[in-house]
């Protein structure tokens, strides 16, 4: 009777290992795609202005922050000067990228001219889009004695205006960013590391705006599919090398292979490469397949085929509105 206990707990345990087994021999790969911006703008768009007209703000307003004892006034740092690095932050960024032929900035230099009507003002600037920069706000809490951890919760809003466009569009850009106590050095005076550290933000922010309004490259994480059988690692290895044409041809083949395992394996590989090469309906039915080669103990493979399958639904959207975005000049 002992020997039948000890082979059904074998056999348990063995059917275990298998309903884990795909899943155990998944990994993580860092890519980077392109996003689309918030809005389309015309094709012939070619020039942008920016404005910064928070004209809340000005120089006898003074930088407060909490410092985990109480409300402190910091006369070295001003809202101002910030509101403007954040807008010069944004035309650095546009003007490297390259997406319109001109990027001018105003800051608040016509700020004044705001009553003017937006006919008007596009007449002034001589663009196609106008960017205003109408609210700039930071609420700094600095933990000293707790990490010394800072957080940032800043909250700003922006006007696009599009030529002979009836209709303007507001984004408001909420963020909180923490700072470790190793972004500035250690003999930094208080004042000056809350100096650097809004410095900072208005720099990051400004350039993430930019990042909102056009199209743009940022990583993202998919997961793949590792084995040790020769051709799945020889596609991995291309894909390693961003060859996915290449890793597509063996992952294919391993498609039909006659053990289940490695076929779902393959084939949700199979759906990677298709995202890569910008064909996201093909990826689906390549994750229809690898959901439907497990008959057995696949849940948590059959989850990540859903997962993506909900991923890749929304990265064509992104690409259908990348097709009205992108510029061949």
């Amino acid at each position: 009777m002992k020997a039948v206990s000890n082979i059904v707990l074998l056999i348990l345990v063995a059917l275990n290992l298998t309903s884990c087994l795909v899943t155990d021999f998944s990994k993580t790969l860092s890519i980077e795609i392109m996003k689309p911006g918030i809005i389309n703008f015309p094709e012939n768009a070619n020039t942008i202005a920016l404005v910064n007209r928070c004209f809340y703000i000005n120089d006898t307003i003074p930088f407060k922050y909490f410092n985990g004892r109480g409300i402190v006034a910091d006369t070295n740092t001003k809202y101002k000067a910030l509101s403007d690095t954040c807008v010069n932050a944004l035309a650095g960024f546009l003007k490297e990228d390259g997406y319109f032929r001109k990027v001018i900035n105003y800051q608040d230099s016509i700020a004044s001219l705001f009553p003017l009507t937006p006919e008007k003002m596009f007449q002034k600037t001589k663009s196609d889009i106008i960017i205003y920069l109408d609210f700039f706000n930071f609420n700094v809490v600095a933990l000293y004695g707790l990490g010394d951890v800072t957080s940032n919760m800043a909250a700003l809003s922006w006007t696009i205006a599009i030529k002979n466009d009836s209709m303007s569009y507001i984004y408001n850009q909420m963020d909180t960013l923490n700072y470790d106590p190793f972004v500035s050095p250690v003999i930094t005076s208080d004042q000056m590391k809350i100096k650097m550290l809004a410095d900072n933000s208005s720099k990051y922010l400004g350039t993430i705006m930019g990042t909102k309004i056009i199209p743009y490259w940022t990583p993202v994480e998919r997961i793949y599919y590792k084995s040790n059988n020769q051709n799945m690692l020889l596609a991995e290895k291309y894909a390693l090398e961003n060859n996915w044409l290449k890793a597509a041809e063996f992952w294919n083949a391993q498609t039909k292979n006659k053990n289940p395992k490695i076929a779902a394996k393959a084939s949700y590989n199979m759906a990677l490469a298709c995202e890569m090469e910008g064909k996201p309906d093909v990826a689906i039915d390549w994750l229809i397949l690898s959901f439907e080669s497990l008959k057995q103990n696949g849940e948590a493979h059959k989850a990540n085929c859903q997962l993506y399958i909900k991923v890749l639904a929304l990265r064509k959207k992104e690409l259908e509105k990348l097709e009205k975005q992108i510029r061949n000049n």
